[in-house]
């Protein structure tokens, strides 16, 4: 298996201070599973329970026949390992039971040949990164790991990795094998640079209007750059500055500075970030909570807030949803809540999150926007300020409901955010009685996505979160019967009646066959999606509801 040159240089010396006979080092985790050099092993580090996909990593032994997996677990986990082991089948003797040491150390993992994760993106497709990803590479081991934003970001730059679509055998398959047969690289010598300047949209820049507006810096999805093309739009006496703060492989969405994601705790870039926020905004609008003037005062805007309140500077909160939805109000609101199917260990941190962000929207008294209107359950006091797709890039000409047997789309950015694994059961049952032509799709590029749409007939969303998202918007862009759960309650505070057909996991398969017996009613709900999009999508009710804190 071929690894980078600088890599196999320092597991090299990895490799020699696992076997140097000292005997405070417990053995590595090759030599637990008493397999020779040449033998192909992978290696689970990151927690038996937590890893939600380690099913289908343990699924696709029979098609790696040359590879061994061990799984690194604790005492309490040794009851999950030893129901993973029976579920190999005939490859259950490639799979070993590997207890924790006190220690990760990178001498205990390094001699392993790749390392594998195959944890879930959480709400809006913004995962909490596991520590062991970051042992894994101190062991400068290539990682295989599930296909997330926050993980793709979070590994950039830093080794090879490659990704796989959470629950997908053939996925992860195709990903092993990739890793393995990666080319030797030359050592890079090129430092990237901390700031860079970026590539701004079509927005009007800083300075050309007496409003000076800075956005920053998370950007999920590229909703802040769509936000300040839309205010823009609005507002002609409004110019922009958007700093991302990202790994460079993530910089996809137009900005007009990226800071280097981990340069964000230099001190010169952050007293630069400082000076330019300080000096050169009127008004700022804060992403996701995070902070805007480098990691010098902590992770999350709260400590910002004095130097931007001495500065003058008119301050909004903007949030998408996991940073302020609470996971135990959502699971008493919900009685099929996606908080159901997430690890007890991420509900505490998610919940510790929100409290966190919710009370700092409290006491600042600071202007709070939501872009989904599920989350004005958490924050009453926030204002809806809906997200914005390009509806014209999704729009189709191709008629819904007119093949006997209807295509049915589900593509889950995250699976238990969807609901995935409580409705596929339902869906597959209609796609069995060839009522159906179900097609689960996950991990694909934008422009493969967008051909997929258009050529259904219906798009089931989310069954568990309430409220309808992105992928909701652009179903219904193109014309397409939409399925998601919405809470009524919630849409009608903020006076909308999206066009979409209700559902939970639980009636799923009630709901597509009541579309399929009015497929008139149901042709009429998918002819309203692209008006409604473009009323409330576009842009121009985004740039109203921030029209009164740009005065």
């Amino acid at each position: 298996m071929a690894r980078p040159q600088i890599a196999r240089r320092r597991r090299v010396a990895l490799r020699r201070a696992a076997a140097d006979g000292r005997p405070s080092e417990p053995a590595s985790v090759r030599e637990v599973c008493a397999l020779p050099a040449s033998t192909p092993l992978l290696v689970h580090a990151g927690g038996i329970a937590a890893d939600r996909a380690l099913g289908a990593i343990v699924d696709a032994l029979p098609r790696l026949p040359a590879c061994h997996l061990a799984l690194v677990h604790t005492d309490r986990e040794r009851a999950e390992v030893r129901d993973l082991v029976r579920r190999a089948g005939p490859a259950a003797a490639r799979v070993h039971e590997v207890p924790r040491p006190r220690r990760l150390t990178p001498a205990f993992l390094a001699p392993a040949d790749l390392a594998v994760y195959g944890f879930e993106a959480v709400a809006d497709d913004r995962p909490l990164v596991p520590a062991v990803l970051d042992a894994y590479r101190e062991a400068g081991l290539p990682v295989v790991a599930g296909e997330a934003r926050a993980v793709r970001e979070h590994l950039a730059g830093r080794g090879p990795a490659e990704f796989f679509a959470p629950g997908s055998v053939t996925s992860f398959v195709a990903a092993v094998e990739r890793a393995r047969e990666r080319v030797p690289e030359a050592p890079e010598t090129a430092q990237v640079p901390p700031v860079e300047a970026g590539a701004p949209g079509s927005w009007r820049p800083l300075g050309t209007g007496p409003v000076r507006l800075g956005l920053g810096t998370a950007n999920y999805a590229g909703q802040l750059s769509a936000l300040a093309t839309a205010i823009s739009a609005a507002r002609p006496d409004v110019g922009v500055e958007l700093v991302v703060a990202k790994p460079p492989a993530s910089y996809r969405y137009p900005a007009d500075r990226y800071l280097h994601f981990p340069a964000e705790h230099h001190l010169d870039v952050q007293l630069d970030q400082a000076r330019r926020v300080l000096a050169g905004y009127t008004h700022l609008i804060v992403d996701a909570f995070r902070p805007v003037l480098g990691r010098l005062n902590g992770d999350d805007i709260a400590a910002d807030l004095p130097a931007l309140r001495r500065a003058g500077i008119k301050v909004a909160l903007l949030a998408h949803g996991s940073e302020i939805r609470h996971p135990g109000a959502h699971l008493r609101r919900h009685a099929e809540s996606a908080f159901r199917d997430a690890p007890e260990e991420l509900r505490d941190r998610l919940t510790a999150v929100a409290e966190r962000n919710r009370r700092t929207a409290e006491e600042s008294g600071l202007p709070l926007f939501v872009t989904t209107p599920d989350l004005l359950a958490d924050v009453p006091f926030a204002t809806w300020a809906p997200l914005v797709i390009d509806v014209d890039a999704w729009a189709g000409d191709r008629p819904v409901l007119e093949r006997s047997r209807p295509v049915v789309l589900h593509a889950p950015t995250s699976r238990w955010t969807k609901g995935t694994d409580r409705l596929l059961p339902r869906l597959r049952e209609l796609h069995d009685r060839r009522i159906i032509e179900l097609r689960l799709v996950e991990g694909l590029p934008y422009d493969e996505m967008v051909h997929l749409v258009r050529d259904a007939d219906i798009v089931v969303d989310q069954l568990v979160m309430g409220t309808y998202g992105t992928f909701s918007c652009e179903g219904m862009a193109a014309g397409k019967v939409v399925v998601a759960y919405l809470d009524e309650s919630v849409h009608h505070a903020v006076g909308v009646r999206p066009p979409i057909a209700s559902a939970t996991p639980t009636t799923i398969g009630n709901t597509i066959e009541s579309l399929l017996d009015d497929r008139h009613a149901a042709t009429v709900l998918a002819a309203a999606g692209p008006r409604y999009v473009r009323e409330h999508h576009d842009g121009r009710h985004t740039a109203a509801a921030f029209d009164v804190f740009l005065r």
